[in-house]
């Protein structure tokens, strides 16, 4: 997958859900004029009006960026560097009813994936302040669908394994993201988490010195060739940590954004 085929996606997505969010009001309407005869029936079907609008709406900005692109730009052939190994990664949400992240390079390529191993039926309709006290198992996968490693999100803790299911690591803490501040234990060490309340941008500090950021809105103006929306949540790693303290800083990301 690339950005334009996430974008096309999405836009598919979007318009389907918007025709899907008219069928209810269009019986409403009709049970209100023939059977019902009360005007007040509007007030109803308003809500759904007003969120099918908004998804035409997503659908259209997704669809023109999907066709933004040039035949060039989906023909660079150029090979990306492994998610681990890369120091930016462009994050889109997938719609889901739990964490969904697809990991981009700057040039619109898949780096990997995060989501959830399997997704229960009830989190369809548990609001999110329930599902967040449910236990959750999600997989890191790199660009080529390979498992990279596992994560249990438990309580106070995140056990980290590899593809095998054998133990690489445990983190304590508790997070979420309705605080401001954070702290969790990896290996004895303290790993402090800030994010800020008014937009996306949480920084990731290992004794006083940040090492990891998840910023919304910061996007650099050379990436736009390939990424179109400026808002593109950026994710940038220090250029001196390991691949592990990266698996690390990623089950801390998963843990605050359920």
């Amino acid at each position: 997958m690339n950005i334009q085929q996430y974008y096309r996606k999405t836009a598919s997505i979007s318009l389907s859900v918007s025709l899907a969010t008219l069928i209810p009001p269009f019986f409403m309407i009709i049970y209100g004029i023939m059977i019902a005869r009360d005007g007040r029936m509007i007030l109803v079907v308003l809500p759904f009006l007003v969120y099918s609008f908004f998804c035409y709406q997503y659908y259209l900005v997704c669809d023109q960026r999907a066709k933004a692109f040039t035949e060039r730009q989906m023909d660079d052939k150029s090979m990306n560097q492994p998610l681990l190994k890369s120091n930016y990664a462009l994050i889109h949400f997938s719609p889901s009813t739990t964490v969904r992240m697809l990991f981009f390079s700057t040039t619109g390529k898949l780096l990997g994936e995060l989501k959830e191993r399997k997704i229960q039926s009830i989190s369809w309709f548990l609001p999110p302040f329930l599902d967040r006290h449910f236990e959750k198992r999600y997989v890191l996968y790199d660009g080529l669908n390979n498992v990279i490693a596992n994560f249990h999100l438990q309580k106070r803790k995140i056990e980290i394994t590899d593809k095998d299911g054998n133990l690489i690591n445990i983190i304590n803490g508790e997070g979420n993201d309705r605080q401001l501040k954070f702290e969790f234990v990896s290996s004895g060490k303290k790993i402090m988490v800030t994010r800020t309340l008014l937009y996306m941008d949480y920084q990731i500090f290992h004794n006083q010195i940040r090492i990891c950021r998840l910023q919304k809105g910061m996007m650099p103006l050379e990436w736009e060739n390939h990424i179109k929306d400026p808002n593109t949540p950026v994710l940038s790693f220090e250029q001196d940590i390991s691949e592990e303290e990266k698996i690390n800083i990623l089950a801390i990301l998963s843990k605050i954004l359920l």
